[in-house]
């Protein structure tokens, strides 16, 4: 790799736009008769005027923009560089964030469910089905009932309601 400006026999150049956002800092000094109206008062603030040191050893959202051939042919754009993302935030998407770890263990919950033909690996889970007629130990096998399987759509589907509600409310439950 070189980023000289020199071509050699059998190379082309691109045009490679980078980008990162770096953090400004700055402070000021604000007068208020409590706390709720200073933290009121330091909303309202102006950054652009007050942030005005540069930390560029904090960049974030670093990315490859695009990269260019000599054509102008586009080869590859927004590629990320870090594990850093800006989004405007909306209050189902803060919602969603929120929810992010219960909606994990409701769907490892639901992917412990298993599906009819499957082989179950949990022993004693398995014993429990040989048991109760639902589970065919020659072919190795769930077989479940219709009853069965309609129980376990209704867990399921219980633990993705019971995930939406405990952080959503019904607007995001109902989208």
């Amino acid at each position: 790799m070189t980023t000289s400006k020199r071509n050699y026999p059998g190379t082309r150049t691109y045009t490679v736009l980078l980008a990162e956002d770096v953090p400004h800092y700055g402070s000021i000094e604000i007068i208020a008769t409590s706390d709720r109206e200073a933290l009121e008062t330091a909303r309202t603030l102006e950054h652009s005027e007050i942030c005005l040191q540069p930390d560029r050893e904090n960049p974030v959202c670093r990315r490859i923009v695009h990269v260019e051939a000599e054509d102008g042919s586009i080869l590859a754009e927004g590629v990320a560089l870090d594990r850093y993302v800006l989004h405007h935030e909306t209050e189902v998407r803060a919602k969603l964030c929120a929810m992010a770890p219960v909606l994990q263990t409701a769907l490892e919950l639901i992917a412990l469910t298993p599906l009819w033909g499957e082989r179950v690996e949990n022993p004693a889970l398995r014993e429990e089905f040989i048991a109760s007629g639902e589970y065919d130990a020659a072919r190795d096998e769930f077989e479940p009932s219709a009853d069965t399987e309609s129980t376990y759509l209704r867990d399921v589907v219980e633990a993705a309601r019971g995930a939406l509600a405990s952080r959503a409310g019904p607007e995001l439950a109902g989208s």
